[in-house]
């Protein structure tokens, strides 16, 4: 039997994936299910505004983060750029929200300190996600 560990992590990265991809698709065709129904007005008018170019680097992240998660699941070694290439995506669209949007997201929340917590929490996951695919590609024992 493989490492535990291995499966934990891969249906980790897959709720991460799939989570990223609802809210995209959500957030796409305009529905307000879910969680998004508890967003206050001016975030879902922010969001329904984007820039083409967020929803394609948003649309790229949520595909790269899902598909990532299944060949990492399949043990397919074209997982570890898929999910490096989604981590880089969010930090693109971190920096933009954060930075450049007009309005920004930290001005749009009513905790600029949890909007921050919770980037970061995102970042993070995102993160260790494509190392720990890294490195299972390094050890070659599932990769």
């Amino acid at each position: 039997m493989r490492r535990l560990h291995f499966y934990i992590m891969g249906l980790i990265a897959l709720g991460y994936g799939v989570v990223g991809m609802a809210e995209y698709v959500m957030v796409s065709y305009g529905l307000q299910l879910g969680w998004l129904d508890k967003y206050p007005a001016e975030q879902i008018e922010w969001l329904a505004s984007l820039p083409n170019w967020v929803h394609g680097v948003w649309g790229a992240h949520a595909t790269l983060a899902l598909v990532g998660a299944l060949c990492l699941l399949a043990h397919l070694r074209p997982a570890v750029w898929m999910l490096f290439f989604a981590f880089g995506a969010l930090l693109v669209l971190e920096i933009w929200a954060v930075v450049f949007a007009s309005p920004s997201l930290l001005a749009l929340t009513s905790s600029a300190t949890m909007t921050w917590v919770v980037m970061a929490l995102v970042t993070g996951l995102s993160l260790l996600i494509y190392l720990y695919a890294r490195q299972e590609r390094r050890t070659g024992e599932v990769l």
